[in-house]
């Protein structure tokens, strides 16, 4: 190797950009902690019962192939948790021009006893390259399946406020 033939090259970059940061409104009462395998994660106040379940929202990014489609991956998110009855939310794809596309998924789920609904929504940054590789999230929400009619809506706003703020370099 010759003196001067290496180049500092620093992460993320155009190359390969990463996940672009992003912004998402949360109740000022849950708590945020970082999850294994995901992004960040959002946490409800805990219950009387300390052993109680906390609703939740986990937001999962990655750089995934324009191959794998937004309803895909969010029945993948689900599938992982174990679920056998996915349910499609809407029609995948954007509400306007300006909303970058997405896709919901909805299941309820025997999770260590509980009966769980869980809601994954999958949507894609502004940064396909050439090749056709995105930055994609999955935000998964859960809750007791016997209070979603209470818990649901917090989750859905919460989802709803995602946005991606800046595309990659």
């Amino acid at each position: 190797m010759r003196a001067g033939s290496m180049q500092n090259v620093g992460w993320p970059n155009s190359v390969s950009p990463g996940v672009s940061p992003f912004r998402i409104d949360v109740p000022a009462d849950w708590s945020a902690i970082e999850p294994n395998g995901g992004l960040i994660a959002f946490l409800a106040p805990p219950g009387s019962d300390v052993a109680s379940f906390r609703v939740n929202l986990v937001v999962y990014g990655e750089r995934v192939s324009a191959e794998k489609s937004l309803g895909d991956l969010a029945e993948e998110a689900l599938l992982g948790a174990g679920a056998t009855n996915i349910v499609a939310i809407g029609v995948d794809g954007a509400e306007t021009d300006e909303q970058l596309p997405s896709a919901a998924r909805r299941t309820d789920l025997l999770l260590e006893g509980r009966m769980v609904r869980q809601l994954a929504v999958t949507t894609e940054g502004p940064d396909r390259s050439q090749t056709g590789v995105r930055s994609v999230y999955a935000l998964v929400g859960s809750c007791l399946t016997e209070h979603a009619e209470d818990d649901e809506p917090t989750l859905t706003e919460m989802i709803s406020s995602f946005t991606v703020t800046a595309p990659a370099p």
